[in-house]
């Protein structure tokens, strides 16, 4: 709990007050390129906080072209970090998931934490340059990004 909070709160963390926020509802497939154009528009740092980070699937799947957009933002010279839910019990189908994830995104630059197995965190967001944030249900697996009803909000 203490990596995805500080995270949050360094994310978030705004150097003066600022004027209030447009709020956009992203419903269903609306989400993943609205996240995908912010990805691709960051100049300084991308954080992430996701329960579950899903990316086994064909290179064609939408949480595999995730991970190469948030590769691509580290070739740009972002600073991209990415916090993901662990479980310290043997076969725990999340923490598996996401730890084959945190190898991906790894060999692409990510840095990759891992919350305390004591506590789920089971937040799903984006902030992007401190400024854009995207938090909803929206898990970043096939089934919430292509099939699932989910509801996210974008803040700016």
């Amino acid at each position: 709990m203490a990596a995805f909070a500080l995270l949050l709160g360094l994310a978030l963390a705004a150097p003066a007050p600022a004027p209030a926020a447009e709020a956009t509802l992203l419903l269903d497939t609306a989400y993943e390129p609205a996240v995908e154009a912010a990805i691709d528009g960051a100049q300084r740092e991308v954080v992430v906080g996701m329960y579950l980070f899903k990316a086994d699937g064909p290179p064609t799947s939408r949480p595999r072209a995730l991970v190469r957009h948030l590769r691509e933002a580290v070739r740009r010279g972002v600073r991209v970090r990415v916090v993901l839910e662990t479980d310290g019990r043997p076969g725990q189908e999340v923490a598996r998931l996401n730890h084959a994830t945190a190898v991906q995104l790894r060999d692409a630059g990510v840095e990759v934490l891992f919350d305390s197995p004591r506590r789920r965190s089971h937040g799903k967001f984006v902030v992007v340059d401190r400024r854009l944030c995207f938090v909803g249900s929206h898990n970043w697996t096939q089934s919430a990004l292509h099939y699932n009803h989910e509801v996210s909000v974008r803040l700016d």
